[in-house]
Formats: structure tokens, C-alpha cells, sequence
């Protein structure tokens, strides 16, 4: 065989490695999803579920605090390796690991004093009579999303050294491990503090596995604060500043600003409900984009390598697999949704079906929309994606809080949902087929 095949051979072997690592890292999460909810439901009835979701709303916002320094360092330390630059892909690692652990801690603080000084019962619209010591629970929800920020860098040093599949094991792991605390809890009769605190916990837990796991697997990697590199942090500013944003529009923004508006106009039961059917619409997406994620580092790898034309036609299977299939499953939950849905929800949750319709078709365009990011990110050229989701989002948020208020109808949010998809796809094909042409031209 020659080099090329051995190589091609090596990348597909590791593509499949990292699609069954992403497939049980899916799994996990759908399971989350499917046992999860009929769980809190049943232990807690719709209401104190919806105020949890307000509360996890509020929570999420701490994520703020991700400056986009992981994911760019990440990336870029798999490129770096990729050109046999290990030394520096190490001290982009550090450099990433020691800005992002001063964030942490400011997040923490920052978020502490603003629990002291706000009323959360008029923030999130509701009594909040069942949530004890709510603004507790929503440092603890909080503390738990900053620390997952530290794994950022570490797993991109384990998919420099190893590939994409062990990274995503070890997230799977821990969260395996979470979800069967929290179902244990529940079936116990645990309340939100108990839950709060196995969330914290499973957080704790996955960053303490990717340091023992990135030590033995990454010899090139150096853990040591003397590594910071200023210049490396300023180089890296740019990408981070584009992953920053698309953070905090899709983790942030674009999750809880929507349940925010939902609990103030319409109330917690039809909160319950939007959360229900995003959640079983989004799950087509999300099974789908693991063919894109599978791909991402080889991605990166081959374009990094000086392979560019296997690079591009990987992208394009990538996209093209990732479509075929979101369209499949999407067609099978939309023809099992009167089935699936009064069983796992033990009837507390009712259809709303142009709200499915219009959940399923932003989870048709979003597919293509995480296939050009997930590129895009390997590459470290997210900056016009960024700003396309960013003002998409935009419009979509104030059309809702304009219609929403007037119409009294979920609909409303689930066509605003789909303009920052939209825009976001348009600005991911532009860059990807910019950065094909100039190599083609070059």
C-alpha cells in the first residue's frame, strides 16, 4: 500500500472510533432526556419541573464567563500538533487551561454577588414556591457549567494525541455516572438541592478524569503554569472571540432567553411543554450531528497536514451524510410523536403541533448549520459564522418578544428559532466555500 492509502486508511479508522465514542456520548444524553423527564415529572408534577427550568435557565447565563479560549486553543493546539509542533501545541493547552481557571474563579464571584442583590422570584417571572433556597441552587446549577469550561482545552489535547473517540468517552463516563445519580435521587424522592448537588458532583468528576486521562495519553503535554504564553493567548484571541459568541448564542441566549420570555408571558405548564417537545425535535439534530463531529479533528488534521483536497471532500460527505440522515429521523419523530410523546410525558404534556413542525425544521437547517461550524472550528475560521447566528438570533428575539406577549402562542417561538439557524448556515457555506476556492485558485 502506498503512504496516501496507509493514511486514508488511518483516517477512516479513526473517524469510526470517534463516531461509536460520539454515539455513546449521544446516547448518554438522549437517555437523559428520555428517563430524565418523565422522572422529574412524576416526582415533581409539571409546575416545580417548570420552575427547575426557569431555575436552569437563570443558572445557565453564569456560562457567560466562557471567554471561547477553550475551543480556540483547542483547535488550534490539534493543527499545531498535526505539524508536528508539539511544543507549542502544549503551551497553547496551558496558556488556555490558566486564562480560562482565572475566569472560572471571577464567574463564581461575580455570580455570587449577584445572587445577593437580586429578586429571583420576579427575574424568572414565577412564585418558586417549591425550589428551597433557589438562589443556592442557581450558584450550584452555575459553579457546575464553569467547570465544565476546564475540559475545553484537555480534550483537545487528547484528540491531538489520540483522536477524537477518547475525549468523548470520557465526557460519556461521567455523565453516565450523573444521569444514574440523579435517576437514583429521583426515585428516592430527592428535591432540587440533592439534584443540584449530583450535578455539581458529575462536573467535579469529568474534570477529574480528563486530568489523570490526559497525563497518560498525551506525553507532550506539559502542565505546568510556566508554560503561559502571552503571545499565544493574543493569537488566539480573534477565533476565540468568534467561538465566544456563537457560546453564548446557542448555549445561552439561544436556550434560555427563550424559556425566560415562555415563563413570563405564558407560564410554567407551557414552559414544561416548549421544553418537552425541543427536547424530543432536537433530538434528530442531535444524533445526526455526530457524523459531523466524528469528522471535525480528521478535519482539521488533514487540512493542517497539507491533504486540502481530502479535507474538502471530507467536508462534503460530512454534510451531505449529516442532511440524509436529520431528514430520516425527523420524518420517524414527527409519524411516532402522538405515540412516544403521552407515554414518556405520562400524559402531563399535550401536542402542540405547528410548535413540532417548526421544531423540526430548525432542527433540519441547524444540522447543516453544526456541520459548516464543526468545519469551521477545526479550521479556527468561525469569526462571519459567528456574527451570522449572532444576528439572526437578534431578529428572532425581538420578533419574539414583540408576538409572543400578543399572540399567546408557542409557534411564535419556534419560527424565531429559526432565523439565527438560517443565518448561521448561509455565513457557514460562505466561509467554507471562500477557504475552498482560494485553495483551488492557490
Amino acid at each position: 500500500m502506498t503512504t496516501a492509502t496507509l493514511n486514508f486508511l488511518a483516517v477512516r479508522r479513526r473517524i469510526r472510533s470517534a463516531f461509536a465514542a460520539f454515539l455513546f456520548a449521544r446516547v448518554v444524553r438522549v437517555a437523559e432526556q428520555l428517563v430524565l423527564v418523565p422522572l422529574f415529572l412524576a416526582s415533581w408534577g409539571a409546575r416545580s419541573y417548570g420552575e427547575w427550568l426557569a431555575l436552569a435557565a437563570l443558572a445557565g447565563f453564569a456560562a457567560l464567563a466562557n471567554l471561547g479560549v477553550g475551543q480556540a486553543a483547542a483547535s488550534e493546539a490539534i493543527l499545531q500538533a498535526a505539524q508536528g509542533d508539539s511544543e507549542r501545541a502544549s503551551r497553547t493547552i496551558v496558556t488556555a487551561l490558566v486564562t480560562l481557571t482565572g475566569s472560572v474563579m471571577i464567574g463564581i464571584a461575580v455570580l455570587a454577588l449577584v445572587l445577593m442583590v437580586v429578586d429571583l422570584r420576579s427575574l424568572a417571572g414565577l412564585a418558586l414556591d417549591d425550589m428551597p433556597a433557589p438562589k443556592l441552587l442557581v450558584l450550584m446549577l452555575g459553579g457546575a457549567t464553569l467547570i465544565t469550561f476546564l475540559s475545553e482545552p484537555l480534550a483537545g489535547a487528547l484528540s491531538a494525541a489520540q483522536g477524537a473517540a477518547l475525549p468523548n468517552t470520557l465526557t460519556a463516563l461521567s455523565k453516565t455516572l450523573e444521569l444514574v445519580g440523579i435517576g437514583v435521587a429521583l426515585a428516592a424522592g430527592a428535591g432540587p438541592m440533592s439534584i443540584a448537588a449530583i450535578i455539581l458532583g458529575g462536573a467535579v468528576l469529568n474534570m477529574i478524569l480528563y486530568l489523570i486521562v490526559t497525563d497518560q495519553n498525551a506525553a507532550w503535554l506539559t502542565l505546568s503554569p510556566a508554560n503561559f504564553d502571552f503571545f499565544i493567548l493574543r493569537r488566539i484571541c480573534r477565533p476565540a472571540a468568534g467561538f465566544f459568541v456563537i457560546f453564548v448564542c446557542i448555549n445561552i441566549i439561544g436556550v434560555y432567553l427563550p424559556r425566560l420570555l415562555i415563563s413570563h408571558s405564558l407560564g410554567p405548564i407551557a414552559l414544561a411543554t416548549f421544553g418537552v417537545l425541543a427536547t424530543y425535535a432536537k433530538t434528530a439534530r442531535n444524533l445526526a450531528t455526530m457524523t459531523s463531529q466524528a469528522t471535525q479533528v480528521e478535519i482539521g488534521r488533514l487540512w493542517a497536514g497539507g491533504d486540502v483536497g481530502s479535507a474538502r471532500q471530507l467536508i462534503h460527505r460530512m454534510l451531505r451524510n449529516a442532511l440524509l440522515i436529520a431528514t430520516a429521523l425527523l420524518v420517524a419523530e414527527l409519524l411516532l410523536a402522538p405515540i412516544v410523546i403521552p407515554r414518556w410525558t405520562s400524559g402531563h404534556i399535550a401536542i402542540d403541533w405547528e410548535l413540532m413542525f417548526a421544531l423540526a425544521s430548525v432542527a433540519l437547517v441547524g444540522c447543516y448549520f453544526d456541520g459548516t461550524l464543526l468545519a469551521a472550528s477545526a479550521l479556527n475560521r468561525v469569526e462571519l459564522i459567528s456574527f451570522g447566528y449572532a444576528t439572526g438570533l437578534a431578529l428572532g428575539m425581538i420578533a419574539a418578544i414583540q408576538l409572543l406577549p400578543l399572540t399567546g402562542s408557542l409557534v411564535v417561538i419556534g419560527i424565531c428559532l429559526l432565523l439565527p439557524e438560517i443565518g448561521g448556515a448561509i455565513a457557514g457555506h460562505s466561509t467554507l466555500a471562500r477557504l475552498t476556492s482560494r485553495t483551488t485558485s492557490g
